[in-house]
């Protein structure tokens, strides 16, 4: 497997596992963007959508922290028999 189709699939696996529809638009979006490299040009976004940009990835972040917590301790009650 390439490196490209190791990242491919990363970025998959991510996708796969998210629930939140927001979270999932912002990326299609972004993706869309980055599939036409002519219109990705940082100064084509206005402040104001950086921050966008930012505030839906700290979002989507703590989103993935709090399932992995989750997991976390689902696991630790099967452990324990729970």
């Amino acid at each position: 497997m390439t490196s490209i189709e190791i990242v491919k699939q990363k970025i998959i696996n991510i996708v796969m596992g998210m629930d939140n529809e927001a979270a999932l638009q912002v990326l299609h979006d972004v993706v869309i963007k980055f599939n036409n490299p002519s219109s990705v040009v940082e100064d084509e976004l206005t402040d104001e959508e950086w921050n966008e940009i930012e505030d839906d990835m700290k979002e989507i972040e703590a989103e993935e922290l709090k399932r992995q917590e989750e997991v976390v301790e689902h696991l630790k009650q099967w452990k324990s028999g729970k």
